[in-house]
């Protein structure tokens, strides 16, 4: 049972059930929120598979549906311990954490069931602040706190390159945004972030109550460091391990179903000028990425993206290192 708007009201276990099997259903009734056909999917995804990868392109509302993930996982899910990572703090401020005074301001008296859920910080740290959106602002940690225990950090990035003082934190569910950018800056998510998500649940082998990582950021070069780890993904999706999945959107995928403004959701969210704008100054490579969430090779150069990957891989087996540019040669060449 969980409680609803005040202590005397419940959820009956037969709602309970239904919106533990269908987080979109859980999402209308907690949040009132209608999504679009492509963003259930989405959430539906982030549900049942334990190990995820969402490419999505720019303008998709991706953050959003990761705050409604997140946030139903804390509400519907017991004992769980959620933390939501980003490459720059003010990012993640501005961004994720954005919502939380969303559910009050935007969405008011249909999203009064997420408001009764909310509960009083069970702690203080140094610095930390009670903000306006019921949530604990700390100068290292953003917090929001649940009522029936659970809570979801936000904490700075420094915490990557200090994992020896975050040693006792533990997590069921941990969320990794533009996380591309993280594997290009260093290994701090293989050699410090996946190791924290070793809380023990309720059932480990059930694809929604174990432990979830997800990765979210713009789709890569194949030749960008992160492209390493999509295709470890794409290896285990493609040997049918249900635990791996790889998915993306765009903001192409807006449909022509009415939303909540009374419009339809391609003309409230699918922005065509700011789209354009930020693609007229984007190299065509790079907005297959950060457009269309297409992990793919360079469209442009003297060779092709396959022949400098294998150029990479004969230098590797004969222990030496191929020059791929004038820029790298140019390094080479001057510092001898």
């Amino acid at each position: 049972m969980t409680t609803l708007r005040n202590p005397t009201q419940r959820i009956p276990h037969e709602m309970w059930v239904r919106m533990l099997i269908d987080p979109v259903c859980a999402a209308y009734v907690i949040y009132g929120v209608t999504l679009d056909a492509f963003q259930a999917a989405r959430l539906r995804y982030y549900w049942w598979v334990p190990q995820l990868i969402d490419s999505a392109g720019v303008s998709s509302g991706k953050t959003f549906v990761i705050w409604l993930y997140v946030n139903l996982r804390a509400i519907l899910i017991p004992d769980q311990e959620i933390a939501v990572f980003y490459p720059v703090y003010e990012q993640g401020k501005n961004t994720f954490w954005n919502y939380y005074t969303e559910m009050q301001t935007k969405f008011g008296d249909r999203a009064a069931v997420f408001q009764a859920q909310l509960g009083k910080p069970a702690q203080f740290d140094a610095g930390d602040e009670k903000g306006g959106d019921g949530t604990l602002h700390g100068s290292a940690c953003y917090k929001a706190f649940f009522k029936n225990g659970n809570k979801i950090l936000m904490p700075a990035p420094s915490f990557m390159k200090d994992a020896v003082t975050q040693a006792s934190l533990r997590l069921n569910v941990m969320v990794i945004e533009e996380w591309p950018e993280i594997d290009a800056m260093s290994d701090g998510i293989n050699k410090q972030l996946i190791s924290r998500v070793t809380r023990a649940s309720w059932n480990q082998f059930h694809p929604v109550w174990c432990n979830h990582i997800l990765y979210s950021g713009h789709a890569m070069s194949l030749m960008h460091p992160s492209a390493r780890r999509y295709k470890a993904h794409l290896r285990a999706e493609k040997r049918g391990d249900p635990r791996f999945a790889n998915i993306t959107s765009s903001y192409k995928d807006y449909s022509n179903r009415a939303c909540y403004t009374g419009k339809t959701f391609q003309e409230t969210y699918r922005v065509e000028s700011t789209i354009e704008a930020d693609r007229s100054t984007t190299s065509q490579s790079e907005w297959l990425g950060k457009g269309f969430g297409i992990w793919g090779a360079l469209v442009k150069g003297l060779f092709t993206e396959q022949a400098l990957l294998q150029c990479r891989a004969n230098g590797k087996l004969r222990h030496v290192t191929p020059v791929l540019s004038r820029n790298q040669f140019e390094q080479i060449h001057f510092s001898t």
